[in-house]
C-alpha cells in the first residue's frame, strides 16, 4: 500500500509539472480520489479494528492533527518567505481582495479546514460570494493559498470529523453512503456534477469514496485475510495488479468517466490485499512514508526550479521534470527526517496512552493487535 501511496502523490506531481507530464500514472484528479478511497479504508481499520481510539474521539483528532499539520505548516512557512524574497508579487492578490476574501485567506492558510470550500467561492462586484466556482471570480482567490494543493486535505479533515460517529455502525454508513451517492447522480442529472469544482471538491458526494474504503475494510479485508491462508502470495498478487494499473491507466481506450469509475472499483476490490502485502515488506512500508510530503512539498520544488531556471521548464521539459521529482523525493525524506519522525514518537505514544482519555461507558474494548495487525499508513503516512 505504500509503493501504492506514493505512486499517486507522484500522479499529482507530474500533472502540476503539466507540459505533456499530466497523462501519466493515474493523472491528478483521480490520484485525489483514490487517496479518499484508501483514507477511508485506514481510518476505518484505526476506527473499528484497533483499541487505540475506543471511546476516545478526542485522542484521534489529537493525533490526526500531529500527522497532517506539522509537515503542512513547515511547507507553509516555508512557501511564506520564498514569496518575501521573491518579490512579494503573491501578496499582491490579497491588495486586490475585500477583508472577507483575505480572513477567509489566512484562516485557512492556518488551518487547513475551508481551503476546499473556498474552491466554490469568489469575488463579485469587489465582495466576497458564492459562485458555485473558483473560475468565476474577478481575483482567482485560490492564488493566495500558500499550498495549492492541501485543500484536498480539507476534504479529508471534513471526513476525519464524522468518521468516529459513523464507521463503527454499518447501518448508519450505509445510509450515508447511498445518500452521497444519490447526491451525486442529481448533481451529475442536472449537469452541475459535471464541471469543476462540484466533480471532486464537494466533500458531500465525495464522502462516498471514503465510505467505499471502509467498506473495503470491513467486508473485505477478513475474506482476503482468510484466502491468504490458502494462497500466500495473494497479497503480492493484488499489489502488482494495483501497481500495473496506475502505470496502464491512460494506456486503457475508454470513456474517461467510466474508466475512472471503473479503477474506484478497482482500487476498493483489491485494497485489502495491498494492505497485508504491506504488512509483509518493510519496504513498502518506507516508500510510503514518503507520500504525504511528496504531496505537501512539490509546489514549493516546482515555484522553485522556475524561479531558479527560468524557461527551462518550457525548453526542456523532461529534463525539468526529473529535477522536480527527484528534488522533491529528497526533499520530503528531509521532511520526514527533522519534523514526521520526532512527530511519530509523539503519536505513538498518544495512541497507546490508556491513561489519556478513558473511555465512554459502554465503549466496546477490542483486542489488542498483534504486530502484523499493527495500522500501516494513513492516506499518506501511518495512522
Amino acid at each position: 500500500m505504500g509503493f501504492l501511496r506514493t505512486l499517486l502523490a507522484l500522479s499529482v506531481v507530474l500533472d502540476h509539472l503539466g507540459a505533456g507530464a499530466t497523462d501519466h500514472l493515474v493523472g491528478g484528479r483521480l490520484a485525489v480520489q483514490l487517496f479518499y478511497v484508501i483514507s477511508g479504508f485506514l481510518i476505518s481499520y484505526v476506527l473499528t479494528a484497533t483499541d487505540h481510539y475506543q471511546g476516545a474521539v478526542g485522542k484521534f483528532y489529537a493525533n490526526r492533527f500531529l500527522r497532517l499539520f506539522p509537515i503542512y505548516l513547515a511547507v507553509a512557512a516555508l512557501t511564506l518567505a520564498a514569496h518575501m524574497m521573491s518579490g512579494g508579487a503573491f501578496f499582491r492578490i490579497y491588495d486586490a481582495l475585500p477583508f472577507s476574501a483575505e480572513l477567509f485567506l489566512v484562516l485557512s492558510n492556518i488551518f487547513i479546514m475551508g481551503q476546499d470550500w473556498l474552491m466554490f467561492f469568489g469575488i463579485e462586484h469587489s465582495a466576497l460570494a458564492f459562485t458555485g466556482s473558483f473560475a468565476h471570480s474577478e481575483v482567482p482567490l485560490y492564488e493566495g493559498l500558500l499550498v495549492p494543493q492541501a485543500w484536498t486535505l480539507g476534504v479529508e479533515m471534513s471526513f476525519y470529523l464524522v468518521a468516529p460517529f459513523i464507521l463503527g455502525s454499518p447501518r448508519r454508513l450505509l445510509a450515508l453512503l447511498a445518500a452521497s451517492l444519490a447526491l451525486r447522480g442529481v448533481l451529475v442529472a442536472t449537469g452541475i456534477g459535471l464541471n469543476d469544482p462540484w466533480t471532486y471538491r464537494f466533500f458531500p458526494t465525495e464522502l462516498a469514496l471514503f465510505l467505499l474504503g471502509s467498506l473495503s475494510h470491513q467486508v473485505l479485508l477478513p475474506r482476503y485475510r482468510a484466502w491468504t491462508q490458502r494462497v500466500k502470495r495473494l497479497p503480492e498478487i493484488g499489489t502488482a495488479v494495483l501497481a500495473a494499473y496506475c502505470v496502464l491507466h491512460f494506456s486503457i481506450a475508454m470513456n474517461h468517466n467510466v474508466r475512472d469509475g471503473l479503477a474506484v472499483l478497482l482500487f476498493v476490490a483489491l485494497l485489502p490485499l495491498a494492505f497485508l502485502f504491506q504488512s509483509r515488506h518493510r519496504l513498502d512500508k518506507a516508500i510510503g512514508e514518503l507520500s504525504y510530503p511528496i504531496y505537501i512539498c512539490h509546489s514549493l520544488v516546482i515555484m522553485f526550479f522556475k524561479w531558479m531556471l527560468e524557461e527551462a521548464h518550457l525548453d526542456q521539459p523532461l529534463l525539468f521534470s526529473a529535477l522536480v521529482i527527484t528534488s522533491t523525493i529528497a526533499f520530503s525524506a528531509l521532511l520526514n527526517s527533522v519534523i514526521a519522525d520526532p512527530v511519530e514518537r509523539l503519536r505513538s505514544r498518544l495512541r497507546t496512552d490508556d491513561d489519556g482519555l478513558a473511555p465512554t461507558a459502554g465503549a466496546r474494548r477490542r483486542p489488542a493487535t498483534t504486530p502484523a495487525q499493527q495500522p500501516l499508513g494513513s492516506i499518506r503516512r501511518v495512522p
